[in-house]
């Protein structure tokens, strides 16, 4: 009986047997159809390679599959082990690159963002009453009216419709969204409607530099958006603007760097641009030009209202349409791509690339990626040849408050930190290094580049690593917009801001250059030019180095403290009108006669911008009387009687002397006229 308990049962082992066998003979089938789908997907990449590549793991599976199922059911038993060790290496493997190839396509697809998230809160002072929404009531409510912009309108009227805030408050209308926060502080609304990230937007702003401490949200709204669904809002088209599979022709591109904190993409970042390179790409040559673009640089906005002249990082407001159509106005070169990528993805990128080297032009520190000034969190660097870490490449690229051209040598240093990354891309060996690298892109970055022209970028690549013999990856013609600095008054926002204006030659030799890399215009040859055997040469930077002036705008000057007289000549040698208005001041104020004391128009304004007159507020000193003590008179009976004669006899010489005394009260003095005269002054 106990004997016949360890008697192996051989139909339940041919079960066991035929049971381990389909299971890996499913496995087997399963690993190579998953292998030769990821292939598939990648559409474009050594195309006769891939087809023959799935053509061998076709025959390769099913050779094995067959030759298993023969040789398990035999009964040599080396055989078996060696057909199953062979099968199992063969699923693992054929899953691993699986894998990896899903997981690359899979990255390479979340750069272009399918949907987007956007926030809109309503915002008030800090020392306002109000703390939550429901506690506004009887208030007046600011919003911009734009149907096109998601997180500042759209969402904002399903936030009034929804908490039916226009039963209770008044709705004000804006046409810009200075105007509205210049409001807010001014206390002429209680609260505003618009986009959750408003303080990277104004922290530029000397007045609004602390407006995340100034103001509070009270309430916010998320909304996620296809890019589809969001074109309907707009009423402007995907931006897909090429709509081919493979990237095979010269091509413009544009590089946006979002001063956001946010490090995922999914979510809207408007904001400043404060990084914008305008690249173009030539795959025939392998040419490239780039334009660092300083984000101060003074053209008209497209998406503003009548296109209004103001500083290029504000176009980003309203996300990358309106900076790509601003851009190709100014240009008029048209932008086939953009690349959005924002200032915390580049910390990361540079750390999946385990630092990138750069030659590092000055000595400085810069606050580091959380904005603290705190000297134990600064970024200091030191001038040369470095390995910079992401904290480090991001302070490099920030960093202007101490350069000499400020946000023009800012850009030069972000294209130093371009070019490192893209040389640094020719290391990366390891596949799990490439994985990281690509989900980091993919998540601090959005594109309008399909997946499968991303995917061509391969035959470029591969062209790339096989022609460069240099420490560079590309050949970058630097270009270089010259320009002039004025202080302009900002209409939306009632301040005087620095602006870059630009100079129209330096921008045509740009446009120029750009054009002959895209094989729109013809290559201009150099026919002569000084060589040095001594020194190396180096490629010159095109657009700086001008001989014609940067033409500027003239600007209102300030006349308070000046004369009337100053003040009408000035205007009227500028084709400007004056008029006055007279206002009467105590001669203790300060003021004289003729003085200027106030006007209708701020300094700074752009004297094309202004409609009518200039009104002159003028002061007119109020003449005060002269405040006399009486005399002494000694009223005795003596007095009286004897001089009763002498006082009737010289009435006459007494009502004189009072006339006398009264003449004699002192005009005021003219205060002398200042002459000193504001810029601009002809003469």
């Amino acid at each position: 009986m106990q004997n016949e308990m360890y008697i192996e049962n051989p139909k339940k082992r041919l079960n066991i047997k035929k049971l381990l066998l389909n299971i890996l003979s499913i496995l087997t089938a399963l690993s190579g159809i998953f292998l030769i789908v990821s292939i598939y997907m990648i559409n474009g990449v050594e195309d006769i390679l891939r087809y023959i590549v799935m053509g061998i793991i076709l025959i390769l599976n099913t050779f094995v599959l067959i030759k298993s199922r023969i040789i398990i059911k035999k009964k040599k038993n080396i055989k078996k082990v060696i057909t199953i060790v062979i099968s199992i290496g063969l699923i693992i493997v054929e899953s691993l690159i699986g894998y990896f190839i899903i997981r690359t396509y899979s990255s390479l697809s979340g750069m272009n963002k399918d949907a987007i998230t956007y926030t809109t809160v309503i915002a008030t002072k800090n020392d306002s009453k109000i703390n939550k929404i429901e506690d506004l009531n009887n208030n007046k409510i600011g919003i911009v009216v734009d149907e096109t912009s998601i997180d500042g309108y759209v969402i904002g009227l399903e936030i009034i419709d929804e908490e039916n805030l226009e039963d209770t408050n008044k709705i004000v209308e804006y046409t810009d969204t200075s105007s509205l926060v210049k409001d807010l502080y001014n206390n002429k609304i209680d609260a505003m409607i618009i986009s959750k990230n408003y303080p990277s937007m104004f922290k530029a702003a000397g007045t609004y530099k602390n407006i995340d401490k100034e103001t509070k949200v009270i309430y916010e709204k998320e909304k996620t958006l296809t890019k589809e669904e969001i074109s309907k809002y707009t009423g402007e088209e995907i931006l897909n603007f090429n709509t081919s599979d493979k990237i095979d022709k010269p091509f413009t591109m544009l590089v946006m760097g979002i001063d956001s904190t946010e490090s995922n993409l999914s979510k809207n970042a408007t904001g400043n641009g404060d990084a914008l390179m305008l690249i173009t790409f030539n795959p025939d040559t392998l040419n490239a030009t780039i334009l660092s673009i300083p984000r101060d640089t003074y053209v008209p906005i497209a998406c503003f209202e009548n296109q209004k002249e103001n500083k290029i990082t504000h176009a980003a407001w309203n996300g990358e349409n309106c900076m790509i159509k601003t851009i190709e106005n100014f240009t008029g070169i048209n932008i086939d791509y953009y690349v959005k990528i924002n200032f915390q993805g580049v910390i990361k990128l540079v750390e999946a690339l385990n630092g990138i080297n750069v030659d590092v032009p000055l000595d400085f520190c810069e606050s580091n990626s959380m904005r603290s000034t705190k000297s134990e969190n600064l970024i200091c660097l030191k001038k040369g040849n470095q390995t910079l870490n992401g904290e480090q490449a991001l302070a490099l690229a920030r960093h202007r408050k101490t350069l000499t051209t400020g946000d023009l040598q800012r850009g030069v240093n972000q294209q130093l930190v371009v070019q490192g990354i893209l040389n640094k891309l020719k290391s990366v060996k390891s596949a799990n290094q490439l994985l990281n690298i690509l989900d980091t892109i993919s998540k601090s970055m959005d594109t309008n580049f399909t997946t499968k022209q991303i995917l061509s970028f391969y035959d470029i690549a591969k062209k790339l690593f096989l022609t460069s013999s240099s420490n560079n990856l590309i050949n970058m013609q630097q270009l270089y917009l010259e320009g002039a600095s004025q202080m302009i008054y900002d209409e939306g926002m009632g301040l005087v801001l620095y602006n870059y204006v630009p100079n129209q030659e330096s921008l045509d030799l740009i446009i120029s250059a750009m054009k002959q890399n895209l094989g729109l215009e013809d290559v201009k040859v150099i026919k002569t030019m000084n060589f040095n055997i001594e020194k190396p040469f180096k490629l010159g930077t095109i657009g700086s180095n001008i001989e014609s002036a940067t033409k500027t705008y003239a600007l209102l000057p300030s006349f308070i403290g000046q004369s009337e007289g100053y003040a009408r000549s000035w205007l009227s040698s500028n084709g400007v009108s004056a008029t006055t208005t007279i206002k009467e001041v105590s001669s203790g104020s300060g003021y004289y006669d003729g003085q200027i004391i106030d006007q209708s128009y701020p300094e700074g304004k752009r004297l094309d911008l202004i409609s009518g007159s200039v009104n002159l507020t003028v002061a007119k000193v109020k003449a005060e009387p002269v405040k006399t003590t009486p005399s002494k008179n000694n009223n005795s009976n003596s007095n009286n009687s004897n001089n009763s004669n002498n006082s009737n006899n010289n009435s006459n010489n007494n009502n004189s002397d009072k006339t006398n005394n009264n003449d004699t009260e002192e005009e005021p003095t003219e205060t002398p006229q200042d002459t000193t005269m504001p810029p601009g002054f002809p003469g």
